[in-house]
């Protein structure tokens, strides 16, 4: 029932995202004894994407909320040195204080702002580039509730981007996009991503493709880490759920 997430301080090649570690950090299942996360240890490298795949129920959403304060858990989870979560005192940072650019599946847009408000949410400028690149630049003085889920999905991503966190924590964010936007937003997520320490879950290969490495879980617990390529040629579990998605690319 431990999660370790451990990240270095410098890394090569102008990566710049924080230092990220999560030490015994365990997650039940609400009012039960069920264990939704178990014995889970994965090093973060600073500035590294990574992939958090598996079938539904596996762990990815339970872990990419405990680690953005969205869901309780216990242990300790600190980023550059400073405790967002440590349970032995006390600590137990609410999502608002912990610095992570944030996209779930429920998208969680204001829905009595515009899109460009949306994007650019607490910050004074900067999306309008963002607009354009996730092709929202058509609906910028539209309500969420005039948009369709892709369109949504889309805005929620932006303003993760344009708020100027180091730490993504992407909940499969193109879940709701037709095939060609995405394979639009995965090319400027590769570059917009940059130097940022991200954690990304994901359905599609094409996704998966964006982090450096992958992660596997199966029933709360990692089967499986490596580099997405060599993982598909690898005849594990990464392979059996997207190997047919490669072949057919």
């Amino acid at each position: 029932m431990t999660a370790a997430m451990t990240t270095a301080m410098t890394e090569p090649g102008g990566r710049t995202g924080p230092a990220v570690e999560a030490i015994d950090l365990a997650v039940g299942a609400a009012g039960q004894r069920t264990v939704v996360l178990a014995g889970v240890a994965l090093a973060v490298a600073a500035g590294e994407r990574i992939a958090l795949v598996g079938a539904n129920g596996s762990g990815k959403t339970t872990l990419l909320r405990a680690l953005a304060g969205l869901r309780r858990a216990g242990g300790r989870v600190s980023v550059d040195g400073v405790d967002w979560l440590n349970s032995a005192r006390g600590v137990d940072l609410p999502a608002e204080e912990r610095s992570v650019g944030l996209v779930f599946q429920e998208y969680a847009l204001f829905p009595h702002l515009s899109v460009r408000k949306n994007v650019e949410f607490g910050r004074k400028g900067g999306g309008a580039a963002l607009l354009e690149r996730f092709r929202l630049t058509a609906l910028a003085d539209a309500k969420p509730r005039e948009l369709s889920g892709g369109e949504r999905q889309r805005v929620a991503l932006a303003r993760a981007l344009v708020a100027g966190t180091r730490v993504l924590v992407l909940d499969d964010p193109m879940s709701a996009v037709d095939t060609e936007t995405e394979r639009h937003l995965v090319e400027h997520l590769r570059s917009a991503v940059r130097g940022k320490t991200v954690l990304i879950s994901g359905q599609r290969l094409s996704t998966v493709l964006v982090a450096d490495r992958a992660v596997v879980l199966q029933e709360g617990r990692i089967v499986e880490d490596g580099v997405p390529e060599e993982l598909l040629r690898a005849a594990g579990p990464f392979s059996l759920l997207f190997g047919e998605e490669a072949l057919a690319a």
